[in-house]
């Protein structure tokens, strides 16, 4: 049972006084120059200041005389982070250089890019925390011995409550926390062929200068290590908080890591108007690989979303990001014709086809295999036998035998995981189906001589995933949950630190069978709209 309630007033409803109230702002400043060297070459050259504020101060409280030695008797470095303390404003600076070089003159040779570093503001819920979870604000219970039986009554429920005891959840900033930075290259050439089509390539690599990092300083050193097959990743005691002076639960600390990078690479071939015909495919691949992603508006939840081997609080490994693109085309062509004066009809079919987002193999767990967080985060141990998994008889999933011959098979027959015999499967490196996408617009044009000026009817018909409507087979996107439960962890043998699993298979041994994304435009099914729309003519 857990209960959060406000500890500066009685009210339990979104009139609370414990609402996180702060003042945030940014200052910027940016300066930019164009050099023409020649009529050729072109430069620029810019850079740009970031000044991030709070104006408020953090409430401060006991949690930095009782907690904070606790903390670091652990081994925690807490770089200078106290509740009451906040970020530093600190300016940021962010050069920039780009160049344009029409190499002969005449357009048909053309490279272009550049170099800079850009800085993003922080989402203002990551700091917020900082306001809102200092142990006065909001107050805290979570007991296991309650009686499960619902009450609904508000003002009588479980857990005795007393704010005069900082209890909760606690977010703090180290005093040198920096905003989000990234720094940028970027080289492109664009190439007119003799054929009067345009060739062009693009590549951009970027890396992370700073990005979030996050631990929860509550958390003890592991208490052992899994025995029994090749999984000998740490174990943890969930119930052995490191502060024991009040009731926190988790504590972060939010700092900065320099770990992180993307890049892509494209290719475009144009064909430019010809006859009514036009067209352009494109061709792309990019990845990126980070150690936090970000995409939590909690800061605990940052450090909860994490795969780490090692423990979440110093295995903090730099993996594929949620946000890796993949393999990516784009193709459309059209072709226009007028016929009788007054009438022209223009056909156009524009085609996508992308690699599927990443997801990872975990185990079901409840967090129970490491006892670490109650989150189920834990990557799979890849067994290379029967004898490297402990797997138990079950009365839905079948015999060990059994579940071990369906388990073997999966694995041989999966590209990934038939790699990772004897290691841990790594994040993100399994991805959803690829998908093909058409879409097809139809347009008429009639053309109306009204008062000695032309005017434009048109008429379109958009056919959005048009390959579904002509087979309910195609056009099909696939889902897979990011976390994608392999195994199911039951237990440990006697010995305490040995698991045991079942494995009750996976539907068509595809992770995406039956899971259709079926959402908006971006859907499986084929849709379609109408429009009409009326120029008026010029003189």
């Amino acid at each position: 049972y857990a209960r959060n309630f406000s500890n500066v007033d009685n009210i339990t409803g979104d009139g609370s006084a414990a609402a996180a109230v702060f003042d945030a702002g940014l200052f910027g400043a940016y300066v930019q120059d164009e050099f023409q060297v020649n009529d050729n070459l072109k430069l620029t050259l810019g850079i740009r200041m970031d000044v991030p504020f709070f104006d408020e101060t953090p409430v401060n409280n006991t949690f930095n005389t009782e907690a904070i030695p606790e903390i670091e008797a652990e081994g925690y470095d807490l770089k200078g982070a106290a509740v009451g303390n906040f970020i530093n404003s600190q300016a940021t600076f962010s050069p920039r250089f780009g160049f344009n070089w029409d190499v002969n003159g005449d357009r048909s040779l053309q490279l272009r890019g550049g170099a800079g570093i850009f800085t993003s503001r922080v989402p203002l819920v990551w700091p917020g925390g900082a306001y809102n979870n200092n142990g006065q604000n909001l107050g805290f219970v979570d007991e296991n011995d309650f009686d499960a039986i619902f009450r609904p009554d508000v003002n009588n429920q479980p857990g005795t409550i007393d704010p005069t005891v900082q209890s909760g959840n606690i977010d703090l900033f180290a005093e040198d926390f920096r905003v989000p930075q990234v720094a940028k290259f970027n080289i492109a050439g664009d190439k007119r062929l003799s054929n009067g089509w345009i060739l062009t390539l693009d590549a951009l690599w970027t890396k992370t200068i700073h990005a979030v990092s996050v631990q929860n300083v509550n958390v003890g050193q592991s208490v052992g290590n899994l025995t029994g097959t090749g999984d000998n990743r740490p174990i943890f005691n969930r119930g052995d908080e490191v502060v024991q002076s009040n009731n926190y639960g988790r504590i972060s600390l939010t700092s900065n890591t320099g770990r992180g990078y993307a890049y892509n690479f494209s290719s475009t071939l144009t064909m430019p108007m010809t006859n009514g015909f036009q067209g352009s495919v494109s061709y792309s691949y990019g990845d990126s690989f980070a150690v936090f992603d970000g995409t939590s508006s909690q800061n605990s939840s940052q450090w909860r979303g994490l795969h780490a081997i090692g423990g979440r609080n110093f295995d903090q490994a730099l993996t594929r990001s949620n946000f890796s693109q993949g393999h990516r085309v784009i193709a459309q062509a059209s072709y226009r014709f007028e016929y009788a004066n007054n009438f022209a009809t223009q056909i156009g079919l524009v085609y996508e086809g992308r690699s599927g987002s990443p997801f990872s193999y975990i185990y079901n767990d409840n967090g129970n295999l490491t006892s670490e967080d109650s989150r189920e985060r834990n990557l799979v141990y890849v067994p290379q036998s029967a004898d490297d998994i402990f797997l138990i008889d079950d009365a839905s999933a079948g015999t060990a035998g059994e579940q071990w011959a369906s388990l073997n098979s999966y694995i041989v027959n999966d590209p990934y995981l038939s790699t990772r015999r004897g290691q841990y499967a790594e994040r993100n490196r399994n991805r959803e189906p690829f998908t093909n996408i058409f879409d097809l617009r139809i347009m008429q044009e009639v053309l109306v001589n009204a008062g000695g000026k032309k005017h434009t009817l048109q008429i379109t018909a958009d056919i959005y995933n048009f390959g579904n409507l002509l087979n309910r087979d195609w056009g099909r996107r696939y889902f897979v949950p990011q976390d994608f439960q392999l195994l199911n962890f039951e237990g440990f043998l006697p010995d305490g630190t040995t698991p045991t699993f079942t494995f009750d298979g996976v539907d068509g041994n595809d992770p995406s069978d039956g899971n259709i994304d079926d959402s908006g435009l971006i859907s499986s099914r084929w849709q379609g709209q109408i429009g009409i729309r009326y120029i008026f003519g010029g003189n």
